[in-house]
């Protein structure tokens, strides 16, 4: 079970299972939750190293509905240089 399963007010959508960043390879994943004083969900991006460590996270503009989320999931799939500018924007000082 993924570290994010949290029931039903949990999405968790895999991007990448092997993305190299910064001489590391991680795992990367969207991930959306339902919030108090959110309609919809939080969405963020989630890298995890696979070596282990710490993980980065990324935060994304809220999403109305699941099919949103879905929609973000398919965009971000297909936008590789999308998701090395977020984790690299995290990572800068």
């Amino acid at each position: 079970m993924s570290k994010f399963a949290k029931g039903k007010s949990w999405i968790e959508n895999r991007l990448s299972s092997d993305m190299e960043l910064e001489g590391g390879h991680w795992i990367v994943n969207l991930v959306a939750r339902k919030g108090t004083g959110v309609q919809g969900y939080r969405v963020s991006v989630v890298y995890l190293p696979h070596e282990g460590g710490g993980d980065v996270e990324v935060a994304l503009p809220n999403a109305a509905s699941t099919a949103d989320v879905h929609r973000m999931t398919r965009e971000l799939e297909d936008d590789r240089s999308r998701l090395v500018d977020l984790f690299r924007s995290a990572r800068a000082p």
